[in-house]
């Protein structure tokens, strides 16, 4: 007789388990409960026996939390070195701001004047360009706000040939 009832009360567990509700209230959200709902609600039986679907393209039979947090882990990092990676070929694409020629500076500058000298006095230009079939150069200094004349230096044989200095503001 026990054997029985313990089989009836199992019986009854599993069937009242099994039936899952799913119904919207009156604010919107979705609800799902295995006991009954609400009067007034439209509620529908969910399947609680239903099996997973086909794994997605990405988890590769990873069907537990850890699993997936894991991968998850490996995409962001992935995605952080990318974004890094990004981020340092903008940093080097961008041009660097107008260093400029100060007037002191200038002053100093004199035809003759050996490359050498004038490059320790002067320091590296904005623009570099090579002109002639004598080697010539142009260093080119863009204006600044604080100096607004464009310099420009043309050095030929090793030597200052050249020196303009035009205001550009």
């Amino acid at each position: 007789m026990t054997k029985i009832i313990a089989l009836l009360l199992v019986g009854a567990a599993t069937s009242a388990s099994a039936q899952v509700y799913r119904w919207v209230d009156e604010k919107g959200r979705v609800n799902y409960s295995n006991a009954t709902p609400p009067a007034g609600a439209k509620a529908t039986i969910v399947d609680a026996q239903a099996k997973p679907g086909p794994p997605a393209p990405d988890t590769q039979d990873c069907y537990t939390l850890r699993c997936q947090g894991e991968r998850l882990e490996q995409r962001l990092a992935r995605r952080e070195q990318l974004e890094s990676r990004a981020y340092a070929e903008r940093i080097a694409a961008t041009p660097r701001p107008p260093r400029g020629l100060e007037f002191r500076k200038y002053m100093w500058l004199e035809r003759g004047m050996s490359e050498g000298e004038f490059l320790t006095i002067a320091g590296a230009p904005d623009i570099l360009t090579h002109e002639g079939w004598d080697g010539g150069r142009s260093y080119i200094y863009m204006p600044t706000p604080g100096d607004p004349f464009v310099t420009t230096v043309v050095i030929s044989g090793g030597r200052i040939r050249g020196i303009e200095r035009v205001r550009k503001f």
